[in-house]
């Protein structure tokens, strides 16, 4: 293997130079503005700003951008991103505003993700309780933290493995809760007796090994769920001493990723939730991801 420097003291500078630089500095995400806004019952406006692809080049809007969302009868998850592929020509090539069904994750989309919009069904119009962003990524003089990385993703009924039940009786369920404009992925025990469930999500690791757990998640009273990591080589581990239980309100958690843990670029690991829940009680997840944001605390 032969040492490279992206940019040393008397080599040429060139185009590429730059976007190499930025690409080694920050992942794909937001740098400023383009947050979603509801510009009518079936139509998403999206602010001007700026984004960086994962391949370091900056795009710049300075006008609002609207893209269409059909008002179907079934829930429908959709990912708006800019569309990139960067081409070493003259002018480049220009980032193509693009909305898709489906959660699609940073590292299958060749450009940059702006966000999600979680479409609950039955006709209803458009509202900022479905959209699902990350905040701006702050680089410069501000230091970086677990809350301006983008570290999450929504999730649904196919984001997950069911990878070993017992007793109860568990029921999955995407619910819209309208009293609080919350969407979310529900396991409640509506059997006889205490049932446990464990669910199993498959991360990507790129070039950074992940370092924080992060979860929206809300847990009944007499209801535990216990996060464990998978790591590239197959060793488990227990993140955390005191499992997540009695917090009936959605909330962030944030849960740390041993560093003894093996991550081998490229390879994929895996969060496995361990839940137990008494007769009649639930458990709720809104979204889950991992950040390799590691600096000390």
């Amino acid at each position: 293997m032969t040492q490279s420097r992206i940019q040393d003291y008397g080599s040429p500078i060139a185009a590429k130079s730059l976007k190499n630089v930025i690409e080694a500095l920050v992942t794909s995400s937001i740098l400023q503005g383009m947050q979603f806004e509801v510009d009518a019952a079936d139509r998403v406006r999206i602010n001007p700003g700026k984004a960086v692809t994962n391949q370091g080049v900056i795009i710049v809007e300075d006008e609002f951008k609207t893209l269409q969302v059909v008002n179907t009868s079934n829930p429908v998850d959709y990912t708006v991103y800019y569309a990139h592929i960067d081409q070493d020509v003259s002018g480049g090539s220009p980032a193509v505003l693009t909305i898709q069904p489906g959660l699609l994750t940073p590292d299958v989309v060749a450009g940059v993700i702006l966000g999600y919009i979680r479409y609950p069904g039955a006709a209803a119009p458009l509202s900022a309780a479905f959209f699902v962003q990350s905040q701006p990524l702050s680089i410069g003089v501000t230091a970086p933290t677990r809350f301006n990385s983008s570290w999450t993703i929504p999730i649904k009924g196919t984001g997950y493995l069911v990878t070993s039940t017992s007793g109860g009786a568990i029921t999955f369920l995407d619910v819209f809760d309208v009293p609080t404009s919350s969407m979310y992925l529900s396991m409640k025990n509506n059997g006889l007796s205490t049932g446990s469930v464990t669910l199993t999500l498959p991360f990507k690791v790129n070039d950074i090994p992940h370092a924080i757990l992060q979860m929206i998640v809300s847990t009944d009273i007499s209801t535990t769920m216990n996060p464990l990591l998978v790591d590239s080589m197959g060793t488990s581990f227990v993140l955390t001493s005191s499992p997540l239980t009695g917090a009936p309100a959605l909330q962030y958690n944030e849960i740390s990723i041993p560093k003894s843990a093996i991550q081998n670029q490229n390879s994929l690991i895996y969060i496995q939730l361990q839940m137990q829940m008494a007769v009649g009680k639930a458990i709720k997840l809104q979204a889950i991801g991992l950040n390799p944001y590691n600096l000390p605390v």
